[in-house]
């Protein structure tokens, strides 16, 4: 700035002057100058530096801001951690939140500023729906890069998208300059075909398919040559304002603990959950004034189980009391079907059950067996062309798609889960067309439909099906099918007709479909006939896949 203002002084000099020197007639009369004067200098002053703050003073300075960073406890369990991620001295506390069947994990993270007089959010780089890997743990692996001073911590991510496909993701998180970056290292994918089959796929940390050994040895590789160490976190509780005691600190198993001598009361019941056989899932129960959780399964015969007696009942089940309050339920036998968990809290002022979650087990993925290895066969032998599709009874659709996926739906409310196959990043011709619809006839997969070349199949939002087909230029036809047992029958149709007959022209049929127009049938004409089909379409929906291959 010093600099710009000299050179301005100079430019305005040069402008006086040059004006002065074209009025040589005129006598201009100046002010009698002052004398100069030379100001004093003032020292300039440093700003001061912010001494360092205890840890202590730091801890108290984080408890002030309370306000500031503890979440919304209203509806979900919290806890907090105090630590120094980045090792700048400015300590930072850390909310997070286990949530959801999914176990989805949610973090919030605030440092101490500069001038140790405030806190700053450190905001993360996961996107939106995005969740953190599982970090509440009492201690992390942490790796010191002596080059950059970075510090970096890795951690698992377990994930449940459907119910027979499961993710595990190797993740890192570093803070750096108020910042915190999520990585993901590697990750596996493992989807079960039946109960006690399933395929894993292993990929780097660029999404590059890779080895099971290249998956296990991704940590030693990435951090190659750092300096490997412990981060320890000691996880509190977050309790509301009006609690009557302060949290205190969790277990190890973040088993709720006694925070007074008031009645145990419940504040959350497990949620039911309907499984497919070799499935998985999450209860989680809450409960306040406890010290002790235990939980509880109850069979349809209402003779109640223990973890270990339930798991001996039923061959294959594996049940783990997790954090948080949450018992893991894998490797679902279709023998678990109607049975019910709860759970028990304890505490100084008595004991409390919570209502029992019903856990439902559907065989329809056993069934359909079958069918869902022949797509897989295809995808994984690289033979998803046109060619093999007529040879094995598949969708020709398989050779415009990279990846195949299979989902469960119940279309008619019958109870009988209907398979649906389509693919996964296809091209637009073949985006949102069902590749295959089964159902299930005393227990066997029957064939409903299977899109062809001219004849594409849609899912409705009211589980009926839209089939677009033609027989040439002149015959484009639109039928909407339900499912009537184990049989996909057409309930409404629109058509065109032009054949160089006097018949030629757009028609709606409201009994079903049938080739040819008949006397009685809906002449439309061309716009009624757009607008007909165009509200057909506006209803076409999407099922939630679950990749095969």
């Amino acid at each position: 700035m010093k600099k710009k203002l000299t050179i301005l002084a100079a430019l305005l000099c040069c402008l006086c002057l040059t004006a002065c020197a074209g009025r040589q007639a005129e006598t201009v009369h100046l002010p009698e100058a002052s004398p100069t004067v030379t100001p004093t200098p003032v020292p300039t002053m440093p700003l001061p530096t912010p001494a360092p703050m205890s840890e202590a003073d730091q801890r108290v300075l984080i408890e002030r801001f309370r306000g500031l960073w503890e979440p919304d406890l209203s509806y979900e369990t919290w806890f907090s951690a105090i630590t120094d991620l980045d090792h700048n001295g400015r300590l930072e506390v850390l909310t997070a939140s286990l949530q959801g069947s999914g176990l989805y994990t949610w973090v919030n993270c605030y440092e101490v500023n500069d001038s140790f007089t405030n806190l700053n959010h450190c905001p993360d780089d996961t996107q939106e729906g995005q969740a953190w890997p599982d970090i509440l743990k009492e201690s992390l692996s942490s790796y010191h890069d002596p080059a950059t001073g970075r510090y970096t911590y890795v951690c698992e991510d377990y994930m449940r998208d459907g119910a027979a496909h499961y993710w595990t993701g190797l993740m890192s998180f570093c803070l750096t300059d108020g910042h915190i970056e999520v990585r993901q290292i590697a990750s596996m994918d493992e989807v079960y075909s039946d109960q006690n089959n399933s395929v894993k796929h292993y990929y780097d940390e660029h999404n590059a398919e890779t080895t099971e050994s290249a998956y296990l040895g991704a940590e030693q590789r990435v951090f190659a040559g750092q300096e490997k160490g412990t981060l320890s976190l000691a996880w509190t509780q977050l309790q509301p304002v009006s609690a009557p005691t302060p949290a205190v600190t969790a277990q190890p198993q973040f088993t709720a603990q006694p925070q007074a001598n008031g009645p145990v009361t419940i504040t959350k019941n497990p949620t039911s959950e309907s499984l497919l056989v070799g499935g998985k899932t999450w209860f989680i129960a809450h409960a306040d004034n406890a010290s002790s959780l235990t939980w509880i399964l109850t069979s349809p015969q209402g003779q109640t189980y223990t973890l270990q007696q339930a798991m001996a009942a039923n061959p294959g089940l594996m049940l783990e009391a997790l954090p948080e309050d949450t018992l893991a339920v894998s490797n679902v036998p279709a023998s678990v079907d109607g049975w019910s968990v709860q759970a028990r809290f304890d505490g100084p002022g008595g004991s409390a059950v919570t209502a029992p979650a019903t856990i439902g087990v559907d065989d329809s993925l056993s069934a359909y067996g079958g069918v869902i290895s022949a797509y897989y066969r295809a995808y994984s032998t690289g033979s998803n062309t046109a060619e093999y599709a007529f040879g094995n009874n598949l969708s020709e659709y398989i050779s415009s798609a990279r990846h195949v996926g299979y989902a469960l739906q119940d279309l008619n409310g019958d109870g009988v889960q209907e398979l649906m196959i389509a693919g996964i990043l296809d091209d637009s011709y073949t985006e949102l067309v069902l590749f295959d619809l089964y159902t299930l006839d005393n227990g066997q997969p029957v064939q409903l439909a299977t899109s062809r070349a001219r004849s594409r199949y849609f899912l409705r939002t009211d589980g009926s099906v839209l089939n677009e087909g033609s027989n040439g230029a002149g015959n484009s036809i639109f039928v909407v099918n339900r499912l009537t047992g184990s049989e996909l029958s057409p309930v409404e149709s629109a058509f065109t007709w032009y054949t160089g007959e006097p018949t030629d022209g757009c028609y709606h049929q409201t009994d079903g479909y049938h080739y040819e127009p008949r006397s009685f049938d809906e002449y439309l004409s061309e716009q009624q006939f757009t607008q007909l089909i165009t509200g057909w379409e506006s209803s076409i929906t999407f099922p939630q896949l679950t990749q095969i291959a």
